[in-house]
């Protein structure tokens, strides 16, 4: 009965913090073309795509560009989730390990867009998203995804789509 009681009295001291936590996150939010307070630039940077995962192209048509991006990411070992070539994007998945505990996945996004007459925009974004098992009846695990900002990983598939349209 006494850690019944001891978990009730931690969980009533803990309401404040968490008031004061939840407030606090509250004045962070704000949309920067309302004027609203903005995130600092080290923690935005953690959900913006690095200045290298979009590059522009010579192509007159996008979906001629989205349809060589689909097949850059296939050849990359990636199963393609959704594709709308008619508004230029494309997401695809690829799964890097599977284990009894865990595992670890790379997903792929892709934008396409024109940006001037003869000139395409192509706009990535892969993130690393893992995994961990179950360590026990109280600990479900947990998943976490981060941008991958390894420039090689993005180059890789520039690359393959390079070699692609240089063939068409």
């Amino acid at each position: 009965m006494k850690t019944r009681l001891s978990c009730i009295r931690s969980a009533v001291t803990a309401m404040p913090a968490l008031v004061l936590a939840l407030v606090g996150l509250g004045s962070l939010s704000g949309c920067a073309s309302e004027g609203g307070p903005k995130l600092p630039a080290v923690i935005a940077e953690r959900w913006s795509p690095p200045a290298f995962a979009t590059r522009s192209i010579d192509a007159d048509d996008p979906r001629v560009v989205i349809a060589a991006c689909k097949q850059a990411a296939l050849a990359g070992g990636y199963a393609v989730q959704r594709y709308d070539a008619e508004s230029g994007f494309l997401t695809a998945a690829r799964r890097q390990s599977t284990a009894f505990d865990g595992s670890r996945q790379d997903t792929l996004e892709v934008r396409v867009s024109s940006s001037a007459p003869g000139r395409v925009r192509v706009a990535t974004v892969l993130r690393e998203v893992v995994e961990s098992g179950s360590r026990g009846e109280r600990d479900a695990g947990a998943v976490t995804s981060g941008l991958v900002r390894d420039r090689s990983s993005y180059d890789t598939f520039f690359e393959r789509l390079a070699a692609l349209l240089d063939v068409r």
